[in-house]
């Protein structure tokens, strides 16, 4: 590589302190990671734009030093996280919860949901540094962070495609053992304290689980069995019954909105598989466009309120107003039952 190139591929500490002033653009090599060079940048990087980089191959958007710091941070804090004495297998488990508990899907870049969206939006979280930065994630850049995770750890690790389920995934080698994960298919579980499915063969491991933090003694979803076994399928308040005794165990203002939305699916279709309960997205149309949820039964609708910490009964003319007035937005292809109020394109 060139001096003069505007970009340059940063391999170890010793080329940091020759870059010019015609450098702008780094690249940093996330699968074979040199700590000493990422701890460099983070300290003394002010006048550089990054991107990653797997197997020579360079991502395409770059971000500013302040992103690139806010991003790393988080890295950092799951990485000085870290309990002592884990084996590989644990410590790969153990960066799979944190990273799962730390970020969620964006639906701004879910294309079933946005018949308009920003192809800039689409850019941004696929550079690592800055979904980490915003706490919202793709399929690829969830595996290219828990890519980088791995390696920092010295753990072999690879990005590869998941056809089956048409996300990408990550192949881990460790002890001569190779065993495939999927963090996309299991993040909302894991911000539920559930048992994972897609850790390869080490979903329901207590005792590593316990070990790395992940459960005191119990998975949620087996308190959650335990909790609804003696509720009253039959009142006509099921809904919102079931949704007071799931949030005592749940963290509910710990879990991103597209996860709560996944886990109360999964909670809806198995206890009352032939309710007609229906999970709505919903946006508030200010610069921030915060998603919620809202979930419907009969004539009656429920959000969670992150101020009370707590479900509650939302009033349907309160509800229409605001949709109305369009200081409440639906996403594509959303319809609320027992509304006057078409879907809204964001």
């Amino acid at each position: 590589m060139k001096d003069d190139m505007v970009i340059y591929d940063v391999v170890d500490l010793s080329e940091c302190k020759k870059l010019d002033n015609n450098i702008k653009y780094i690249t940093i090599d996330i699968k074979t990671v040199n700590i000493d060079v990422i701890s460099y940048f983070f300290n003394n990087g002010n006048n550089y734009l990054y991107s990653e980089r797997i197997d020579n191959k360079r991502g395409f958007v770059y971000v500013d030093y302040a992103t690139f710091v806010k991003g790393q941070s988080v890295i950092f804090n799951i990485t000085d996280s870290i309990p002592k004495g884990l084996s590989k297998l644990e410590i790969a488990r153990y960066l799979y919860i944190s990273l799962g508990k730390t970020v969620g899907y964006d639906i701004n870049v879910i294309m079933d949901k946005n018949e308009l969206f920003s192809l800039n939006n689409i850019g941004n979280i696929n550079n690592i540094w800055s979904c980490l930065s915003k706490g919202k994630v793709s399929s690829i850049s969830l595996s290219k962070i828990y890519l980088f995770l791995c390696s920092i750890f010295n753990i072999e690790c690879e990005l590869i495609f998941n056809y089956e389920n048409n996300t990408f995934a990550n192949k881990l080698l460790i002890d001569g053992n190779t065993y495939l994960v999927n963090l996309s298919k299991d993040i909302a579980l894991i911000q539920a304290g559930f048992e994972t499915k897609y850790f390869a063969s080490f979903n329901s491991e207590k005792d590593i689980d316990k070990k790395i933090g992940y459960i005191n003694r119990e998975y949620n979803n087996v308190l959650i069995d335990k909790i609804l076994s003696s509720i009253n399928y039959m009142d006509e308040d099921v809904v919102f019954n079931i949704l007071n005794k799931t949030q005592k165990i749940l963290k509910v203002d710990k879990i991103k909105s597209c996860e709560l939305s996944i886990i109360y699916n999964y909670i809806f279709s198995k206890y009352c598989p032939n309710y007609d309960i229906v999970i709505n997205n919903l946006y508030i149309n200010d610069k921030n466009q915060d998603h919620f949820i809202l979930i419907s039964y009969g004539d009656k609708y429920y959000s969670y309120n992150y101020s009370l910490k707590k479900f509650v009964l939302v009033d349907k003319e309160s509800l229409i107003n605001n949709l109305d007035d369009n200081k409440v937005c639906l996403y594509y292809d959303e319809i609320i039952p027992n509304l006057r109020k078409k879907s809204v394109l964001l």
